[in-house]
């Protein structure tokens, strides 16, 4: 830490979680060309933090110790959504029709933080007041989308398939942050936040395949987004409105020379917004001196992406993969070095980069009983931003063992891991995970009863390092419960045979809206 300062801090938190969720949907057959359908759904979650004894925090200067602080945290996370779909599809014949979809989605999100920091120095004496603040946030957010899908086959070996979409996004944001003075509750006006932003996204898109011979096919498409934004940040008395227009091409060319030989090439040009909470111009507490803060002014991030596959048989895959993010959306960290405080800031970064290979099994009968599928990907990372550069040699696996048993029985163990990989400024850690499943149909198949371990040896934790010329050796290390076994039942009713997929149901805002976990 420049100046000579030095920090240190360790914060363990205890997290239980409640959750309950429901989903219901049914499809209507007026007859055979016409298809009314619905799907409601529910997810309401309560998330619960609190310190397992208190949070320490070291602040050094020449390595002479001149504050121990102790912080007693107790947080509470509330995360409710309510869904709501309706749709409508008319077959004019085989291979030509139209979907329509109504959405609405409804999330409240709330967060209830009290932290009691205590100072002392190398002796163990108070060398200032306690300090006790507490804060109470709320985030509703509403997402409605219209959109329209088409698709005709033409003649005999070609497709068009097109659509219009219009969704719109609106946060309200309020975060209340207040201080004990003596027995009375003050409220801290500069990070006390009112924020309200809304988004509107109107989309176009139209792709036409085409089956030239047995060994060669065609698709290519484009997709038209305008957006528009505004941000109101009224505590700032800052507006901030956004407008453009985006064209996402994509393109594939596939070349089949037999039936065990498939090649592919293929493009494509993607967005990814920044979610709703990274927008908020919220400070949230990670920890006793870190917190995180968004940005209403990043922008989405691009990313350019290629691969050249082949496919040997059913079950080998290999590719050359490649992708170049441009504005790449992470955390910018900031120092306060004479208080030690900590501050993430969500931003457009610059460059990540990658290109690799990969591998992949897929469905592999080892034997009658074991079924197999795997996937392994290597691939030299470069992330790079004005005149910082950092690049890293990156793996990761995972894999899939079914064991077929008498009576509908199956067994499966599954597991993956990722080796460290640059991330902005940051170092992300090596991890890896091992699951094991048993599951068992019932009632003629129509139920399933299925027992879930994650994570059985407890490996799965979140790592990472950040040194610079601020940042000598900041550390963080986050280990949730991910160590747990998991009874499910399902049931079908209805019909046992599968029906037709539609495109219902599914609106990308939706990804955006933070879980709270």
């Amino acid at each position: 830490m420049g100046g000579g300062n030095t920090a240190e801090s360790d914060t363990y938190l205890n997290r239980t979680t409640d959750g309950h969720s429901f989903k219901i949907s049914n499809d209507f057959f007026a007859n055979k060309k016409n298809i009314f359908g619905f799907v409601v759904g529910a997810n309401l979650r309560e998330t619960n933090d609190s310190t397992l004894y208190s949070a320490t925090s070291k602040l050094y200067r020449n390595d002479n110790l001149i504050e121990d602080s102790y912080a007693d945290i107790k947080n509470r996370f509330g995360f409710n959504g309510l869904s709501a779909n309706l749709n409508y599809t008319r077959i004019f014949k085989e291979g030509h029709e139209i979907t329509l979809n109504a959405d609405y989605f409804y999330y409240d999100l709330g967060n209830n933080s009290n932290q009691l920091n205590r100072y002392l120095n190398n002796a163990g004496e108070e060398i200032k007041d306690p300090f006790n603040f507490r804060i109470n946030s709320s985030q509703f957010i509403n997402i409605r989308s219209v959109k329209a899908d088409y698709e005709q086959n033409i003649k005999k070996s070609g497709k068009i398939e097109a659509g219009l979409k219009w969704a719109m996004s609106t946060t309200d944001n309020n975060l209340l942050r207040e201080e004990k003075s003596g027995p009375v509750w003050l409220p801290n006006t500069d990070q006390s936040t009112i924020f309200y932003y809304t988004e509107n996204i109107s989309a176009a898109y139209i792709s036409i395949a085409n089956q030239f011979s047995p060994k060669f096919n065609v698709k290519g498409g484009v997709r038209a987004e305008w957006t528009h934004a505004k941000g109101e940040w009224i505590t700032a008395d800052t507006v901030t409105t956004k407008s453009y227009l985006d064209l996402f091409p994509t393109l594939f060319v596939g070349y089949n020379p037999n039936q065990k030989i498939r090649l592919g090439l293929s493009y494509t040009l993607r967005i990814q917004r920044p979610n709703f909470e990274q927008l908020n111009p919220q400070r949230f507490y990670i920890d006793v001196n870190t917190s995180a803060l968004g940005n209403p002014n990043i922008e989405p991030q691009y990313g350019h992406q290629m691969s050249l596959t082949l496919g040997l048989g059913k079950h080998f895959n290999f590719g050359l993969n490649s992708q170049f993010i441009n504005k790449a959306i992470i955390q910018t960290p900031s120092l306060d070095t004479q208080t030690g405080e900590k501050l993430m800031t969500w931003d457009n970064f610059g460059e990540l980069n990658m290109m690799g290979v990969n591998a992949a099994i897929t469905e592999l009968p080892v034997s009658k009983w074991l079924m197999f599928n795997g996937n392994f990907y290597l691939a030299n990372v470069t992330t790079s931003f004005e005149e910082y550069s950092k690049s890293k040699i990156f793996a990761q696996g995972n894999f899939n063992s079914t064991f077929l048993l008498p009576k509908d029985t199956k067994i499966e163990f599954t597991g993956f891991f990722s080796t460290g990989i640059p991330y902005g400024y940051f170092d992300i850690k090596p991890r890896y995970e091992f699951s094991l499943g048993v599951k068992k149909g019932l009632l003629k198949n129509k139920g399933n009863i299925a027992l879930l371990i994650s994570d059985i040896f407890g490996t799965n934790v979140n790592r990472v390092s950040l040194q610079d010329e601020i940042f000598k050796d900041y550390q963080f290390e986050s280990k949730y419960r991910s160590m747990r076994a998991t009874l499910t039942f399902s049931y079908r009713f209805g019909q046992s045979k599968a029906t037709r997929q539609r495109r219902v149901g599914n609106v990308d805002e939706t990804s955006r809206v933070n879980s709270g976990n």
